[in-house]
């Protein structure tokens, strides 16, 4: 038997060796007390040599281990709730002491592990309310509510909980926040991306071609004089200045102090709003007051709308804008043209191309990732319009053409997005200022350069 078992087995022959002692007869009339107490004593000496030998609970330096016999205590004396029916009862306090260390260890497990290594050997000590004995003291492993009763730190009823929501255990867990706020992920800006950016120090003035110049067949200069003919030219300009956008975030020193990475999140929050903010613009934007965006002003493309239906030719209509769509576009500008969309419209071209069955694909992937349509980069941006699945008279999903010759972005001061620590408005308030701004504008300074889809949905 192992060690548990002796003790179990002690434990049963003590109560009967007790029972013919409350019984008050002679010791030589009961057969089996001479017995009992042969076996008690071999028990004793099984149990003393395995106790011996086990350095678990000394080793752990959890628990001071009991300077008395354990399971002579146990059974020797009264349980705290008084005799039964003139037995000896046993209390969880006692039958704890009487498991030492086999209870000890495995209370020392159950905590540790947050209450998930739970043991038969742990009843021994239970109190019935989920708390448990602590072996050398008249302690239970419960903690005290704000009501002032006793709560049991169990199991792991009190793990991401607050101390003072009630839960068992909650003043008493260390819960600690990792040093990291895991950021939000950025929305695809892809116009920015794909556009040109130059820096600007004042308004500029882009001049353009408005219209070709004309030539005229000459006669023959023979008895009479003949001249040349043919129109000029006409020129215009884009006019490229700068719109300021930005935000103010306020934190009180004492966040800041007690959250060494709170200024860095608000610094980091503060850009990707900036240009969360300037993607949008750079999109849709009116031109007055703002940013004028792309859609809206570029060529007409393909023209007349691509009428969805619902139906499963939605998807080769849908592959045909895009081979349309692309021999609208002058050769000049097919050498750097590239694809703007949102992702729900590359989706449904993967799809389409899938329901197709093409030899040739359509989209296609890079080794290094780059994604393309009939060889061409495509460019995500989440102010893309989507495809249209309810009724619509027309929008423009996708555009396709060389960004870098049709739309031009200056930043004024430079490309990168201003953060300044203002720390004497508010100090009499005890807050810290953290502002970042940018001026910027957007322009389409050659509409041909870009073409669009137009979509409707009937």
């Amino acid at each position: 038997m192992n060690l548990q078992d002796n003790k179990r087995r002690k434990a049963e022959a003590l109560r009967e060796i007790d029972a013919i002692r409350t019984a008050g007869n002679p010791a030589h009339m009961q057969g089996n007390y001479e017995a009992l107490m042969v076996e008690v004593g071999s028990l004793d000496r099984a149990i003393a040599t395995v106790e011996a030998n086990n350095t678990l609970a000394g080793s752990q330096g959890f628990f001071p281990a009991a300077a008395h016999n354990p399971v002579e205590r146990a059974w020797d004396r009264p349980a705290e709730t008084g005799p039964a029916s003139g037995a000896y009862g046993v209390s969880p306090l006692r039958l704890a002491e009487a498991r030492n260390p086999e209870y000890t260890t495995a209370l020392h497990s159950f905590l540790i592990t947050g209450g998930k290594a739970h043991t038969e050997e742990l009843t021994a000590g239970s109190d019935g309310h989920g708390g448990y004995h602590i072996p050398g003291s008249e302690s239970y492993t419960r903690q005290r509510r704000a009501n002032g009763s006793f709560a049991p730190m169990n199991a792991a009823g009190y793990e991401g909980t607050e101390g003072s929501s009630g839960a068992a255990g909650g003043y008493a867990i260390s819960v600690p926040t990792v040093d990291q706020i895991i950021p939000l992920a950025m929305p695809d800006l892809g116009i920015f991306d794909a556009s040109l950016v130059i820096p600007t120090s004042s308004d500029v003035k882009l001049p353009q071609a408005a219209s070709f110049g004309t030539s005229t067949l000459k006669s023959e200069s023979t008895g009479t004089i003949a001249t040349f003919g043919g129109s000029d030219p006409t020129l215009g300009q884009v006019a490229l200045t700068s719109f300021m956008a930005g935000a103010l975030r306020l934190s009180s020193w004492e966040l800041l102090q007690d959250v060494k990475l709170f200024q860095s999140f608000i610094v980091d929050d503060l850009i990707k709003g900036q240009r969360i903010l300037e993607g949008s613009l750079l999109a849709t934007g009116t031109g007055t007051g703002e940013p004028l965006g792309v859609f809206g002003n570029t060529g007409t493309g393909t023209g007349s709308a691509y009428e969805l239906t619902g139906a499963s030719t939605d998807g080769s209509l849908l592959l045909n804008a895009l081979f349309d769509v692309s021999a609208t576009l002058k050769g000049t500008y097919q050498a750097n043209a590239v694809w703007i969309m949102s992702r729900a419209t590359g989706l449904a071209i993967k799809r389409a191309q899938m329901q197709s069955n093409l030899f040739i694909p359509i989209a296609t992937i890079d080794p290094d990732g780059t994604e393309r349509i009939l060889g061409k980069p495509v460019f995500y941006d989440v102010n893309a319009p989507s495809l249209p699945s309810a009724t619509s008279a027309g929008v423009v999903p996708i555009l396709y053409g060389d960004f870098k010759a049709g739309y031009v972005i200056g930043v004024r001061g430079g490309a990168g997005i201003n953060v300044k620590v203002l720390d004497q408005p508010w100090a009499a308030q005890g807050q810290l200022g953290i502002l970042a701004y940018r001026r910027l504008d957007g322009r389409v300074r050659r509409s041909e350069a870009i073409q669009q889809i137009l979509v409707s949905h009937s």
